[in-house]
């Protein structure tokens, strides 16, 4: 990433801890609150004709998990909208990252939307909300964003952590070993089925439910989800993560995760645990989506914020350099 793409990132983290009831050191911006859970991921037979990628040859790999509930920026509010970010640990000691959410499209093309997006809907702090007047007519002139914001409203919250579908909103290309290329958007499916609720009834529970609702399950088996590829089509963007494709289009299972035990931090050994939806191996490359490359940035400076280093890595990136490169 080039300097000023660090600082748009830099503007994205601010303003998304504005959004989000402000910066609690040591806590993510959004999804704060989350827990680890120790895996195997296994690829199925399908996988390998479309990516060389080691970890979908069919061998088991290791994995760990971290789940939230809440896509507040607050450590101790109530449960919300959940993620799911999955580690592979690859056979040579490398990993790769993939990040996914229960939205199936994002809000916006490109960085500076994003950013204009985030500006609109910011709380007045007269009211709590999203001051209409400014955001109704942002919505008007931009349908894609519309439509992804008309999704998001109507998922229910969730259930459990077990009966989530997850997205991971991008497109990437796979790449096999006849080096035949194929773009696909990956989705996370539940074994156990799908299920939602209210947001109202998700949340007269208390905070940390939901992870003690899927520890529940834990103790009793593991916890399954599918990994499927919908296949893009001729003329299906690969660039544009407010875009959805055709229903019609194939989707492959590519592979199964099951989730064994709770775990954390200080047993995997990364008290960081930094999840880059661009750290990728050989077999699996980015797309030219300019919101997946800014997330590199985004992860990069918010790591900074929680971590306590912050402005020592800021005034790296204002002498032109990453802010990881501390």
């Amino acid at each position: 990433m080039t300097p000023s793409q660090y600082r748009l990132a830099s503007e994205l983290v601010g303003m998304i801890h504005e959004d989000f009831q402000g910066f609690h050191p040591g806590y993510r911006g959004v999804h704060a609150q989350g827990r680890y859970y120790a895996g195997r991921f296994k690829a199925t037979p399908e996988a390998k004709k479309l990516s060389r990628a080691v970890h979908l040859q069919g061998q088991p790999v290791p994995v760990t998990v971290r789940h939230s509930h809440s896509a507040s920026g607050s450590p101790w509010g109530p449960a919300a909208r959940p993620s799911m970010a999955t580690k592979f640990y690859l056979p040579e000691g490398t990993v790769t990252d993939l990040i996914a959410l229960p939205i199936p499209l994002f809000f916006a093309r490109t960085p500076d939307e994003l950013l204009e997006f985030l500006k609109l809907v910011k709380p007045d702090p007269a009211t709590g909300k999203p001051d209409d007047k400014k955001f109704m007519p942002f919505l008007a002139t931009h349908p894609w964003v519309a439509n992804a914001v008309k999704i998001a409203k109507a998922l229910p919250a969730p259930v459990s952590l077990a009966q989530t579908t997850f997205h991971a909103i991008h497109a990437f290309r796979f790449v096999n070993a006849a080096d035949e290329a194929q773009y696909a958007r990956y989705h996370w499916e539940p074994e156990a089925g799908v299920a939602g609720q209210t947001l109202e009834e998700l949340q007269k529970q208390p905070p940390s439910y939901l992870f003690e609702e899927l520890e529940a399950r834990l103790r009793e088996a593991p916890v399954v989800f599918n990994l499927v590829l919908q296949l893009a089509g001729e003329g299906d963007p690969t660039d544009d993560p407010t875009a959805p494709w055709p229903d019609n289009r194939p989707r492959v299972r590519i592979g199964r995760l099951e989730l064994i035990r709770p775990t954390t931090v200080e047993e995997i050994g990364d008290l960081v645990m930094m999840h880059d939806p661009t750290r990728l191996t050989d077999g699996i490359d980015a797309s030219d989506d300019p919101i997946l490359a800014v997330r590199r940035g985004v992860y990069e400076v918010s790591v900074a914020h929680r971590t306590g280093g912050w402005k020592g890595r800021l005034a790296a990136l204002e002498r032109g350099g990453s802010p990881f490169a501390l």
